[in-house]
């Protein structure tokens, strides 16, 4: 990395892509005009039988040969196939999505009567491919550093799958930066801002919706909390929209628009064009030439309030996610000093009111910024900052990012044990002691999941690191700690009294279950679930430690008891351990609860008199404790 070199900043966005470079002894960042002259390039890969097609044109081309025109690969990155929400949306597309071997998403085109499949990160690398370009074009240099923006939620598999797209495209990633953080540091870059005590970030695109709170302090520029959903945007309002049109198509003239994709994709291409004109005007009319394929034309009004109808559902959600944000960083809107509105999706006038009213005006809203390049413009900042390093000067000094999802492992009863919190400045280390369970374990594996669930199945798991121990009864003593660094990349540490293991290998996951629903708010809507089996599980695991205990009483305090009590605690240990092992909870159910509990009855009647008469109070003692009894 050449310090004399330029740096580029791009928003890789859902549906339209922006770069942006700040020069040396330059005061402001030059938003850079693709070959049409526009600033902002639609995120389209059109394939043709010579070669492909980015930007304005290849949208153009959806119509004309619409299995070969992809877009959205954004919300495609980094995920499994039978992701649930991208089941929901995948017949929206009109390009086809198979899964792969390892049941990952592929994009699937024909090309020379052949099909061919592209991974989301390839299509996103074509995309970052022709931002450079237009780049070294303009600037008449060779360019590879750059700084690339994802949503502030995208999980740990979309940020690593966005840095192999930039990889593809032969760039040199410096830096995966949140767009939010992004947005807010160009704003406070361009309006030369040294203090704000609290600025919201409402970060509303085509694709994804973020929110942030950042504090800015003598020109430093400090996470306080973030939220978000990365499948909520202006392509989901247009696709509501599209819905509207239709059921009033099929009001009217009794016919079903999607039983005719030509005519469903021109249904889909005009409402975002309605939904832009309901930003400027109250009404509008639509007209469909020949759309049902009879000569005839339709033509009929549609309001901004069928409009605003249509994405009440989705609008409330925008609002309660600014709520929780609110929650995270423990403040109230009163506290809020600016809202700033970034993404194009914050000029529908509705989203501008729903705000003004949970702020008490429109005094706090402001745009500081052209609300469709503020991303690029904070990126292009960002990058020039770390190629100039501590001679970049200007009015920020630093960046403080927070986790936007919790890190923890996997403990005795698939139990999340959160090691980093959400919302946790980095870069950050923590560490948490853990016990072995099982008598002279030979290996520990640390799974790292990330999610806000008590029970890891409900969260993503991003891999394993395996920890060698030497042969100890149950709970010997391990200490895992999580590293951050300042790009969101985690590594895991361990000790022993063996010896300190720093960097462990860590075998990654391939693609992630996490959902693309803002996980926050479905731990909250499954918490008393939750609550319940997590209950459940608890008596499990009770019961699974109680067997554990006794059975390594038999082996390590043998001489201690007699044969006869030994045996007997031996054989009901074996056939409790054998039906925990065969039972574990499923669901939390009022059945698995009793039956738990029975069996604890059941083991507890026969070796609580046995321990009582050799003194041994096990029941209660935690695994730690336990550990020092039979290594005295």
């Amino acid at each position: 990395m050449s310090a004399d070199s330029p740096a580029l900043g791009i928003d890789l966005g859902t549906t339209s892509c922006c770069v942006g470079y700040l020069a040396p002894n330059s005061h402001d960042v030059d938003i850079i005009e693709n070959q049409q002259g526009d600033r902002t390039t639609p995120s389209y890969v059109a394939f043709t039988e010579a070669d492909e097609v980015i930007g304005k044109l290849a949208k153009d081309r959806v119509y004309r040969n619409y299995k070969n025109v992809v877009y959205d690969s954004k919300r495609f990155i980094g995920r499994k196939f039978d992701d649930e929400y991208l089941q929901q949306n995948i017949k929206k597309w009109s390009f086809s999505v198979v899964s792969d071997k390892d049941n990952t998403p592929l994009i699937q085109i024909f090309k020379e009567d052949e099909i061919v499949t592209y991974k989301p990160q390839e299509i996103s690398g074509k995309l970052l491919s022709y931002m450079k370009r237009i780049a070294e074009k303009r600037l008449n240099r060779s360019i590879s550093d750059v700084v690339i923006t994802v949503p502030a939620y995208f999980n740990y598999h979309q940020r690593i799958a966005t840095a192999e797209a930039g990889k593809l495209a032969g760039l040199n990633v410096l830096k995966i930066i949140n767009e939010p953080t992004a947005a807010a540091l160009a704003y406070i870059y361009k309006n030369n801002v040294t203090e704000c005590k609290n600025l919201l970030v409402f970060d509303l695109g085509g694709g994804t919706f973020d929110v942030s709170i950042v504090k800015v302090c003598n020109r430093d520029i400090t996470v306080k909390a973030i939220s978000g959903n990365t499948f909520l945007g202006g392509r989901d309002f247009d696709n509501n929209l599209a819905n509207l049109i239709i059921k009033r198509i099929k009001e009217k003239y009794d016919r079903d628009v999607r039983e005719i994709p030509s005519s469903l994709r021109r249904v889909n291409a005009r409402s975002e064009k309605v939904k832009t004109e309901l930003s400027f005007e109250i009404k509008t009319h639509l007209d469909l030439h020949n759309i049902l394929l009879d000569g005839e034309d339709i033509n009929f009004e549609i309001t901004r309030k069928e409009f605003e109808a249509a994405n009440d559902r989705l609008f409330s959600m925008c609002i309660q996610t600014v709520h929780n944000c609110l929650n995270d960083a423990k403040l109230c809107k009163n506290d809020i000093e600016k809202v700033l509105l970034i993404g194009g999706s914050t000029r529908i006038p509705k989203i501008r009111q729903m705000l003004s009213e949970y702020f008490g005006g429109d005094d706090k809203l402001t745009q500081g910024v052209n609300p469709d390049e503020a991303v690029a413009y904070g990126a292009a900042v960002q990058a020039y900052m770390i190629k100039k390093g501590e001679d970049a000067g200007g009015p920020v000094h630093s960046i403080m990012e927070v986790t936007p999802l919790s890190l923890g492992t996997d403990t005795i009863g698939d139990r999340m044990s959160v090691i980093i919190a959400r919302n946790t400045p980095i870069p950050v280390t923590k560490t948490k002691n853990y016990m072995t369970i099982s008598d002279k374990q030979k290996e520990m594996d640390v799974n790292v999941y990330e999610g806000e669930r008590s029970l890891v199945k409900y969260n993503t798991k991003i891999g394993t690191c395996a920890i060698a121990l030497p042969p100890k009864p149950p709970g010997y003593a391990v200490e895992v700690s999580f590293h951050i660094d300042e790009n969101g990349i985690l590594r895991v540490g361990a000790l022993t009294d063996a010896g300190v293991y720093s960097n462990l290998v860590m075998k990654y996951e391939k693609y992630t279950d996490q959902q693309a629903d803002d996980a926050l708010r479905v731990a909250l809507e499954n918490k008393e679930r939750d609550d319940k089996e997590s209950e459940v599980v608890s008596l499990w695991v009770k019961l699974k430690e109680y067997c554990i205990k006794t059975k390594s009483l038999c082996t390590y305090k043998s001489e201690l008891l007699s044969a006869e009590d030994k045996t007997v605690m031996a054989n009901i240990t074996n056939i409790i351990s054998e039906w925990v092992s065969n039972n574990k909870v499923a669901v939390g159910s009022e059945d698995e609860k009793n039956a738990i509990i029975e069996k604890k009855t059941e083991i507890e009647k026969i070796c609580e008199p046995i321990l009582a008469k050799y003194g041994f109070p096990i029941a209660e003692m935690c695994i730690s404790d336990f550990y020092r009894l039979i290594t005295q």
